[in-house]
């Protein structure tokens, strides 16, 4: 049973993914373990992590207040089904913060769920094995068992509370922060031309991020070179490493044609520093997305200084409408005449670029946690239409 309203509450953080290379669901988990402590210090804080991110010190949190536990299983059905429910009554927790899938059984302990999207739900064929079966299956009874369900923006909030059946007053969005003493623009113009010497680009450059995956929409991208200038666009820089050997495959042969040869880079996975380099040194940063969660990318990008462009979907139109340029996602026609209207006017540019600076200042961790801790510490039911 929760303890009474300003009293300390046993807070417990389901980490396992930590370690695991799971991108943008990674960091917000990382930001919660690291942050929420120090945003919350009147609580005890229990996280639930991997043994091998134990041992390899992923999390370094020496507060007194914060308990790390290794999870004796990996198995995402073990996990919810036996081992936090074991856990929650061992460590008498108040609450349990749980990514996605929420646990059975879980007695007077509250459980608060972060559904970050709903892709594996809207895109089966892509998504497949254990987890992403799992996903489709539970995520409404998940939603259900649930005291109150976090979501990255409003658009994902709304989504979710459709597919469930729930009402609104259930979700609230705590909209992702960016690292902004990594993802920071150039100091001067020596600072780019040693980026680039560095990777070896060609400039003018325009880049894209993530992981490749056919949502990511990279061959509209492609298509879009022939009607872009070299003068402009050099060359498509796409760093990420891929999820669909398949899609893989048919992107490295459409850009190998003709029409599109030499003027496409797969770097593959770049380490962060690389990736921050990167941002910095572009010329614009493209998104062509079908479907997003959030996109990190796109908001890293706008902290470091360069303008961008997305496509027309709900989740950019919300964060981002105002400080981007937008377009049809699978119109390379529309998408080559969106990126050389941004490049070929260079107050234009610069004003766009300011704009999306200021836009991911808005965003940081430190609120976005902060927003997290709330529906922990106090569960306000914030509804759809909170503030952004």
């Amino acid at each position: 049973m929760a303890r009474a309203r300003g009293l300390t509450l046993r807070i417990g953080i389901d980490a396992h993914i930590v370690g695991a290379g799971k991108g943008g669901v990674e960091r917000f988990l990382r930001e919660v373990c690291a942050l929420l402590p120090v945003l919350g210090p009147g609580h005890r804080y229990i996280v639930f992590c991997s043994a091998a991110a134990l041992a390899a010190g992923e999390f370094g949190i020496t507060l007194p207040h914060v308990e790390l536990v290794a999870l004796p299983f990996s198995n995402p059905l073990i996990e919810r089904a036996l081992v936090l429910p074991w856990l929650a009554r061992r460590h008498r927790l108040d609450v349990l913060l749980v990514q996605r899938l929420a646990p059975w059984a879980m007695g007077g302990c509250r459980v608060v769920l972060t559904v970050h999207d709903i892709t594996p739900i809207k895109f089966p064929r892509q998504y497949r094995g254990l987890t992403n079966a799992l996903v489709r299956l539970l995520t409404a009874s998940s939603v259900r068992r649930s005291a109150h369900v976090l979501t990255p923006c409003l658009s994902i909030a709304r989504e979710v509370a459709a597919h469930c059946g729930e009402a609104p007053g259930k979700f609230s969005a705590y909209f992702n922060g960016v690292d902004a003493a990594l993802f920071r623009p150039l100091r001067d113009r020596a600072e780019g031309v040693a980026i680039i010497e560095r990777l070896g680009l060609r400039t003018p450059y325009v880049l894209t991020s993530g992981a490749l995956e056919p949502r990511k929409n990279i061959e509209t991208m492609i298509r879009m070179l022939p009607r872009i200038p070299m003068a402009l666009c050099a060359e498509l820089v796409v760093a990420g490493g891929s999820r669909d050997p398949g899609y893989a495959a048919e992107l490295s042969a459409l850009a190998a044609m003709p029409a599109h040869a030499g003027r496409v880079r797969f770097l593959g996975y770049v380490s962060d520093r690389d990736l921050a380099d990167l941002y910095r040194a572009a010329a614009a940063f493209l998104s062509a997305s079908r479907d997003e969660g959030f996109n990190m990318p796109v908001l890293e990008a706008m902290a470091s200084g360069i303008p961008t462009v997305c496509s027309d979907i709900d989740v950019h139109r919300e964060l981002f409408a105002g400080v981007s340029a937008f377009f049809p996602a699978d119109d390379p026609g529309a998408l080559a005449e969106a990126v050389s209207g941004v490049l070929s006017d260079i107050a234009s540019t610069r004003e766009a670029a300011l704009k999306g600076l200021a836009r991911a200042r808005q965003l940081n961790w430190t609120a976005a946690v902060g927003r997290v801790g709330m529906s922990l510490w106090s569960n306000p039911g914030q509804g759809v239409a909170g503030e952004n």
